[in-house]
């Protein structure tokens, strides 16, 4: 309880050029409680005199920041702009199998995007604990559309596609290319691999 006293005497003081500070309280689904026993993080919101967005700072109740971004109301209903959501460097996550740390950091950057009027928009990136892409999943305005692309814990591509409005469309390169599905509204139509599809890639190179 100790430790959480100070850290909320260090966020107060570094938010002190804030007109409007304030202390909430989350539950397991990010929601405002008004219930401590229901409450499993923090956050802090304030808005900078003349700003028009409020900052948005979550921490465990150990202090550790876990996500930062902003929102356009206080009731945190509407997010806009850059979000950074971190994690930390687990045995289980750790592609090196050396424990906790990864050059000296027990924490990492899983994920980071970009709200515009309350919804996802643009590139979504998550990283392995090392720092190496993970996924990169594309939204315009809270709907998957654009390019999404899967990446191994060696940053090698493992799958890539275009979806339309939330749905597969077209082209599907799987297995780090040694698979290809074609997809019409979300239906897969068809599946290359092996010698057919190195046919298929050597006529594309020739057209090419």
């Amino acid at each position: 309880m100790k430790r959480i006293l100070v850290c909320f005497l260090l966020l107060f003081a570094g938010l002190s050029s804030y007109a409007q500070i304030k202390t909430i309280l989350l539950d397991g689904k990010d929601q405002l409680t008004l219930d401590s026993t229901q409450a499993v993080t923090y956050a802090v919101l304030g808005k900078i005199t003349g700003d028009t967005v409020y900052t948005f700072k979550k921490y465990d109740f150990s202090g550790v920041l876990l996500a930062s971004g902003s929102f356009r109301d206080d009731n945190m209903e509407v997010p806009v702009g850059k979000f950074v959501y971190y994690n930390w460097i687990t045995p289980e996550n750790n592609n090196r199998n050396d424990g906790f740390e990864i050059n000296g950091k027990e924490r990492y950057i899983e994920l980071i995007g970009a709200y515009r009027n309350g919804r996802r928009d643009g590139r979504w990136i998550s990283f392995y604990p090392d720092g190496k892409m993970k996924q990169i999943i594309t939204f315009a305005q809270g709907i998957i559309h654009g390019s999404y692309k899967a990446f191994d814990s060696r940053g090698e591509e493992q799958l890539s596609g275009i979806y339309t409005n939330g749905k597969k469309e077209g082209t599907w390169t799987l297995n780090g290319g040694k698979q290809e599905n074609e997809y019409v509204n979300d239906q897969l139509v068809s599946t290359l691999k092996g010698k057919k599809l190195r046919e298929k890639q050597a006529e594309r190179a020739r057209t090419n």
